[in-house]
């Protein structure tokens, strides 16, 4: 299925491609890990993912991923925690946003698929603030 990139925005919801964790070697062969390598606590594998690049017509865009909830994420100043309750078309299961895994990608390498073009304006607004923060 092929992307429709006009419909890829600052604030769109993704599926990324980030990689293979280092641990997975187990060839020389480096076709075998088509995504790269990740060391440590990269992410790794296929991860929803909020678009976070002002321009998004650029080849590498920024993204900050999305991981599943875990009890004090929200002890974080860099973690945007996302409630079904509050945000149900978004997502079936508590959810955090990880703000500071922010990462660059090369999108049309590694955007699987776009999932919602646009986040919610208050969502968009808890990114924002919680991205100043982990750059003060």
């Amino acid at each position: 299925m092929s992307i429709r990139w006009a419909d890829l925005h600052k604030y769109s919801l993704v599926y990324v491609e980030f990689g293979n964790p280092k641990t997975d070697m187990d060839c020389d062969d480096a076709t075998t890990y088509t995504y790269g390598l990740n060391l440590g606590h990269e992410f790794s594998f296929r991860h929803m993912a909020i678009v976070v690049s002002n321009d998004i017509k650029a080849s590498v865009i920024a993204v900050v991923p999305l991981t599943s909830y875990r009890d004090g994420d929200e002890n974080y100043a860099t973690n945007v925690v996302i409630d079904p309750m509050q945000y149900g078309y978004m997502v079936q299961n508590k959810t955090t946003i990880k703000i500071g895994h922010i990462r660059n990608i090369d999108k049309k390498k590694r955007i699987k698929k776009i999932i919602k073009p646009f986040v919610s304006k208050t969502l968009k607004i808890k990114i924002k603030e919680a991205i100043k923060r982990s750059f003060e």
